[in-house]
């Protein structure tokens, strides 16, 4: 299962990102003035990142941005005390988040933030209050195999339908969200087996229930996205079941929680919170 040091020292923070799959470094910040953010707090993130890259690796930096492959990072949006803000208010604390899948973005994020006791984010000096660090291995064969789970969609998310014009679907359709997640640990875990996808594709999971809405967001002046938040349930019927693709599926769902799932998750789009996962044998013991 994943293993997580919630301490929030960042001593022996080299040796060990270069031995777990992903690390999320979780800033918390105080807010030094009062502004409306302009769009979507999770572009503003993705802006605090690059800029912190760029200051301390360019070559870094410019690799990332022209870089045409799955991103090595995730963010969160903004949160305050009641979720996702799009203000920040003088005097109040705010918190973020970003994980990274390669050590060499750990290292300029943590050059940055054990350097100063300030954050500079949204275009101003926010005294920085706290900066945990979580670490987490996926490995396949310590997860139980599941039947039955539900999902918490907390940032807007959408998928990407295969096609040769730009097409999205803002909806939790199991195949896209499934392969979304296995390209992800693939790029930056283990391979998984190639029949694993032929499985999604026969419709092996089903949504056996949801609760959602579609959202609008703004991404900068003239570009705006459309997402879907809420829960989603999902089952695997007994006439798709199998024991190794629902154990993987149990790992992707873990590895979503740390990767984001869909398009965006550099804004902070696709953030996303697994519940209430039942194992086989836990529903054979309770049946």
């Amino acid at each position: 299962m994943p293993s997580e040091d919630t301490s929030g020292c960042l001593d022996g923070w080299k040796s060990k990102i270069k031995m777990v799959d992903a690390v999320r470094v979780e800033i918390e910040f105080k807010s030094s003035e009062s502004k409306y953010l302009r769009m979507f707090s999770g572009a503003y993130v993705r802006g605090f990142v690059y800029w912190v890259i760029a200051r301390n690796n360019r070559s870094l930096a410019s690799e990332l941005h022209e870089n045409k492959n799955l991103a090595p990072y995730a963010t969160s949006p903004v949160f305050g005390e009641k979720g996702v803000v799009e203000k920040l208010e003088e005097g109040k604390t705010y918190r973020f988040s970003v994980s990274f899948f390669v050590p060499e973005i750990g290292e300029v994020i943590k050059e940055y933030i054990t350097s100063t006791g300030e954050i500079f984010f949204a275009g101003t000096s926010n005294r920085l209050k706290t900066a945990r660090v979580q670490y987490f291995d996926f490995n396949i064969d310590e997860f139980e195999p599941i039947e039955k789970f539900a999902v918490n969609f907390v940032t807007p998310c959408y998928f990407r339908i295969p096609s040769n014009k730009y097409r999205f679907l803002p909806l939790p359709y199991p195949p896209l969200m499934f392969r979304s997640l296995a390209r992800l640990y693939e790029a930056f875990v283990a391979e998984l087996p190639l029949n694993y996808r032929s499985w999604l594709d026969k419709h092996a999971i089903a949504i056996s229930g949801c609760n959602i809405r579609t959202e609008k967001v703004t991404l900068k002046k003239g570009m705006w996205t459309v997402g879907f938040i809420g829960r989603a349930n999902f089952t695997i019927p007994k006439d798709t079941y199998n024991e190794e693709f629902a154990r993987i599926t149990a790992a992707l769902l873990k590895f979503g929680e740390i990767s984001n799932v869909g398009g965006g998750r550099t804004s902070g789009f696709g953030v996303m919170r697994v519940e209430n996962m039942e194992s086989a044998t836990d529903l054979a013991t309770s049946s």
